[in-house]
């Protein structure tokens, strides 16, 4: 990424669980780039899943912050076996035999939680006692809310793209255009959804884009070739548990 050139060029794109969907990635960096936006924050899981681990590490190594998520955690043997379910659990043991001691040793240097420019994020949750916690009920946002400092937190992990506030159990209500800006003297929890494997109906890719001037949110989706996907996962011949969950995931 160089460096930021103009308002366009101020902002960021913020992307989580790729899943190593590099067909969806193509297409986000694609209209990163027609927005003339030049940075980049990630904020875990770019691997798990899917069948292009490798390129889509290379594709997001230009991001000014990189976090760790789940699947990360699970590929370097930070998380074991008993942490996820068996589609999971197969994924990551498949996406270990791929990736290069180089791309371990690049996914071992990151955090499930971080700071930058002046918003927290996490993969899951800020909650130190469980960073890979759902942020889906009254309980894992209290958790979150306390530790969070910063007005505006970003977060991914549910596949979901919505945006919570402290305070409340339910999430708040967007426009439809998605874009937003926090109200002042309130937090907020903002998940970007899922760039790989969006869950719902709505399988566009899932980002957002934050303006650290104005401060302006924007949750955005992006359509891709999901057929390609879906007859490169069918041609590989994955384990069945792990084959059904993607194609499930991507509508198949």
């Amino acid at each position: 990424m160089s460096c930021p050139t103009g308002k366009a060029g101020a902002m960021f794109a913020i992307l989580s669980d790729i899943h190593a969907n590099r067909p969806a990635l193509d297409a986000v960096m694609e209209e990163v780039a027609r927005l003339g936006i030049m940075r980049l924050m990630v904020l875990g899981d770019v691997v798990g899943y899917g069948p292009y681990p490798n390129d889509c590490l290379r594709m997001v190594r230009g991001a000014e912050v990189c976090l760790q998520g789940n699947h990360e955690a699970g590929v370097i043997e930070a998380l074991d076996e008993q942490w996820f379910n068996d589609a999971a659990w197969a994924g990551v043991e498949w996406t270990r035999r791929k990736l290069t001691h180089a791309e371990r040793t690049q996914i071992a240097g990151w955090k499930p939680t971080g700071e930058h420019a002046g918003v927290q994020l996490a993969h899951g949750s800020l909650n130190p006692s469980d960073p890979f916690d759902y942020l889906l009920n009254p309980r894992s946002l209290r958790a979150h809310f306390a530790v969070q400092t910063a007005q505006l937190c970003f977060v991914g992990h549910t596949h979901v793209p919505e945006v919570w506030t402290e305070g409340s159990d339910l999430p708040v209500e967007i426009p439809l255009s998605g874009a937003f800006k926090p109200t002042p003297g309130r937090k907020f929890a903002v998940n970007v959804g899922s760039v790989g494997l969006p869950r719902g109906d709505d399988k566009r890719a899932s980002w957002a884009t934050y303006d650290p001037d104005s401060g302006e949110v924007s949750l955005r989706k992006t359509k891709y070739d999901i057929k390609e996907m879906i007859r490169t996962v069918r041609h590989l011949n994955l384990d069945p548990v792990m084959q059904d969950k993607v194609l499930k995931d991507l509508g198949a």
